[in-house]
């Protein structure tokens, strides 16, 4: 492209753009961030529940080594995959939101059973998986879109936009004027439409300023 070209942008409309991909790229990462949680405390209580607890409790999955460890870690391995339902699967989005709204109350009857001499240890964890469950259920119920899929959704979409903006602005560069050319002729009327007026009669003349706004 045309080096000399200048790019002219709205700062507000900038502003706001990237407040909205900061949004939904907030729940994308809250949403996504609930599932590795239920998905990894989940697996481990189901299918390795001896391994070193002291680990886990940093995890949050203070539940490991408890009799009902297996039962729990099948609850949260679940819950895990139904938050990726709509993007994997291509199922409903009430799917996941159901999901959201069942690890929000697991997560809390979960915290509040955990005797108190437990509690401190992945206690930031897994509040935080509660906030962020929280969270993304109700932008979900605001949206009425799966986070996961309306961001990858978002994404694309600028993406596509993107490069067809790119393609389009190459392909007209290739037939515009460049710095040090004459200008294309062309043909205006006056306000009345009575006389026509060539950019070629003043040619050799005098310059021609073309001012581009509105007036009332």
């Amino acid at each position: 492209m045309d080096p000399n070209y200048e790019t002219i942008l709205d700062t507000e409309n900038l502003i706001w753009t990237m407040l909205v991909y900061l949004l939904h790229g907030s729940m994308v990462f809250f949403h996504a961030s609930v599932s590795g949680f239920l998905l990894v405390t989940g697996s481990l209580g189901l299918f390795a529940p001896e391994f070193d607890r002291i680990w886990l409790h940093r995890l949050g999955a203070i539940s490991v080594g408890q009799p009902n460890t297996r039962i729990l870690g099948a609850v949260r391995l679940v819950l895990g995959l139904l938050l990726l339902a709509p993007l994997v699967l291509g199922a409903p989005m009430v799917v996941s939101l159901i999901a959201l709204i069942g690890t929000t109350v697991f997560l809390f009857l979960r915290e509040r059973d955990i005797p108190t001499e437990d509690k401190p240890r992945g206690r930031f964890i897994r509040l935080t998986a509660i906030a962020f469950a929280m969270i993304s259920a109700l932008f979900m119920l605001w949206e009425r879109e799966d986070n996961l899929v309306l961001g990858i959704d978002l994404l694309v979409n600028s993406i596509e936009w993107r490069n067809e903006e790119l393609a389009w602005q190459y392909a007209m560069d290739a037939k515009s004027p460049k710095v040090g050319d004459l200008a294309p002729d062309f043909e205006l009327q006056d306000p009345d439409g009575n006389v026509r007026i060539r950019l070629s009669d003043f040619r050799g003349k005098r310059p021609v300023a073309l001012v581009f706004g509105s007036y009332t």
